[in-house]
């Protein structure tokens, strides 16, 4: 008898000790995840912030008894018959998304992101989870068992890691579409004319852009159109490009800087095509319309007219997945209104073997 009563006198001294040692544990936790992303802060924010992207990576999803059910605020799964729920409560465009995360039986948390940029094609992105008032009940399970942090924390940093993957997969997205012959109309345009080696003609574009942009704006010259760079020359022998960036104007511009020009480009007739992507594809789409051209006998002019219409400015669309690029080659023979400073001129890809 005597020694019944010591084991529950013992049993009950382990009971209260459990119980101090219990109730003196964190009422609260938080813990995050950083990680160093190969994309710009925008195109990181607009991925996360948009739900319907959640379901091949979330912490959660690996549970997942079922797909997600998705909506424009809230993300839900079902596990074990149960529904858990992550709503977006407050956004702070681009850097900033904080998001309410319920669970059966779990306490109510708060997700918070914070995407920082580092360079203009780089940011780090920090996947935080804090939860408050955790209940007695939990925090037991969390004493002897190990917390959410143990438990959640790798999941972040594997989410991070796929989330980086996915989102640079998403910028290298590309659609190269023959749109068929139309008219281009043409237009008078201001032009500045540079050369350079093939490999650098995508950064000597960007370099010189600055210069006739400002030139059209500080003069308040109105634009008649989409900038666009017209190929004057191309050498793959020797690795170099002559072209002209090219600004279209609604009337013809006498202007006073002697490296920026004014020209006469024709309406012609044209085989169209719509890069949507990254510049890095301008090869590939330039390669179908000439195979489009050859496999449906379709000449080009003599003149071999052909340009690139830059529709999307990446200073807006900061996805390159969301760049749209224009390709106008002229075709056929009416090409004689063709002034004679765009005549005769060695143009991309004018020869058979020649790729832009």
């Amino acid at each position: 008898m005597k020694s019944t009563k010591y084991i529950l006198f013992i049993l009950l001294i382990a009971f209260i000790g459990s119980a101090i040692y219990v109730a003196v544990q964190p009422n609260d936790i938080s813990f995050s995840k950083t990680k160093t992303f190969d994309a710009p802060q925008e195109v990181v924010y607009n991925y996360i912030n948009n739900l319907n992207n959640w379901g091949t990576w979330v912490p959660w999803k690996k549970t997942s008894t079922s797909d997600s059910i998705l909506n424009t605020k809230d993300y839900t799964w079902l596990h074990d018959n149960a529904i858990g729920r992550i709503t977006t409560t407050e956004v702070s465009k681009p850097s900033q998304i904080h998001q309410k995360i319920v669970f059966p039986e779990y306490p109510v948390s708060q997700l918070n992101w914070e995407i920082d940029s580092v360079s203009a094609k780089t940011s780090t992105v920090t996947f935080g989870m804090a939860s408050k008032n955790i209940p007695f009940k939990k925090k037991a399970y969390y004493a002897f068992f190990g917390t959410l942090e143990d438990e959640l924390a790798p999941k972040f940093e594997t989410s991070l890691n796929q989330l980086d993957s996915l989102i640079s997969a998403s910028m290298k997205v590309y659609s190269i579409t023959i749109n068929g012959i139309t008219n281009h109309s043409g237009s008078y345009y201001l032009y500045k004319t540079t050369s350079c080696k093939l490999a650098n003609l995508q950064d000597k574009i960007q370099a010189i852009k600055p210069e006739l942009t400002e030139y059209v704006i500080e003069n308040n010259i109105p634009m008649a159109g989409f900038p666009f760079v017209l190929y004057n020359k191309l050498d793959t022998e020797n690795d170099a490009v002559i072209f002209s960036y090219c600004i279209p104007t609604t009337t013809q511009v006498i202007t006073t800087e002697p490296d920026i020009l004014t020209g006469l480009l024709p309406s012609f007739r044209t085989l169209k095509t719509t890069l949507k992507g990254d510049y890095d594809h301008l090869d590939k789409a330039w390669k179908k319309t000439f195979e489009h051209l050859e496999t449906n006998g379709i000449e080009k002019s003599n003149e071999n007219l052909m340009l690139e219409t830059y529709v999307t400015n990446p200073k807006y669309k900061i996805n390159p997945a969301d760049w749209i690029t224009e390709i106008y080659v002229a075709i056929g023979n009416e090409t004689d209104s063709i002034p004679l400073d765009l005549r005769n001129l060695k143009l991309p890809l004018e020869d058979d073997n020649d790729t832009l």
